[in-house]
């Protein structure tokens, strides 16, 4: 009995291993074909209409890196349309800054980043280079409503204020509050990941086939470990799954 339950115990054992290897080559497998994806330089033939970068949020090099990025989508590829990890109003807020003569509106949402990767000045300087440089940029926020009961309230009540309460932006300014909401009652990460897809589609779709720039932190681009611990693909794998070969996506991390 004694030999049949060593027996058996190597037999399940060996079983276990067997498992784990091919979940490692799964793994590995899956790892690669996004690679292609995320990490190749694009065909100098190929046309995307989608560039996505994952970023490490508050490092100055890959922040000036991104600058030169649009620096030469906006003045040699007639780009306009800059898609950023923000909320719908915190990119309303920009644009209206975006048109006024002083920085009023973008020194009220820098405060409010305080205690986050946001609050940095090299932060705060990305966007009076891109105003300086860029200034017909128009900046899609298509993150959930982070600081809703500030920026958010303040943005509502901007449009109130301007007659606009009945407009399609103050809807998806109460929508992205909405999401705001919901996500800081469970912190439920993979709800984010579907919004910010969501939102992303809604706001790229409305632009009737402008080619668009996207900045996101690194997680957002490329499956990370926690991704793949709780199963949550990121959102540039969900638009290249809806979207397909529009798309080209990298990684700045390693700058």
């Amino acid at each position: 009995m004694k030999q049949v339950t060593s027996l058996y115990r190597i037999s399940f054992f060996k079983r276990i291993l067997l498992l784990c290897i091919i979940a490692a080559i799964t793994l590995v497998s899956m790892a690669a074909s996004i690679r292609s994806f995320i990490e190749n330089n694009p065909p100098k033939n190929r046309d995307y209409s989608i560039y996505l970068y994952g970023e490490t949020h508050g490092d100055k090099k890959i922040i000036n890196r991104e600058l030169e990025l649009w620096y030469d989508f906006y003045h040699n590829h007639g780009m306009r349309h800059l898609f950023i990890e923000s909320s719908y109003f915190d990119s309303g807020i920009l644009n209206l800054w975006m048109q006024a003569e002083d920085d009023y509106y973008l020194d009220y949402l820098y405060e409010g980043w305080e205690g986050s990767f946001s609050y940095d000045p090299a932060v705060r300087n990305f966007y009076v280079q891109i105003k300086i440089n860029c200034p017909e940029t128009i900046f899609h926020g298509i993150d959930v409503g982070h600081q809703h009961d500030r920026a958010g309230e303040f943005y509502l009540n901007y449009l109130q204020e301007n007659g606009l309460k009945d407009s399609e932006e103050y809807r998806l300014t109460l929508e992205s509050i909405n999401q705001g909401i919901r996500f800081y009652n469970d912190f439920d990460m993979e709800y984010r990941e579907e919004m910010m897809t969501q939102n992303f589609i809604r706001e790229f779709d409305s632009l009737n086939n402008e080619k668009v720039m996207g900045i996101f932190g690194g997680a957002h681009i490329k499956k990370d470990i926690f991704g793949y611990i709780f199963r949550i693909d990121p959102k540039a794998y969900r638009l290249k799954e809806y979207y397909g070969n529009i798309i080209y996506a990298k990684q700045l991390d390693r700058l």
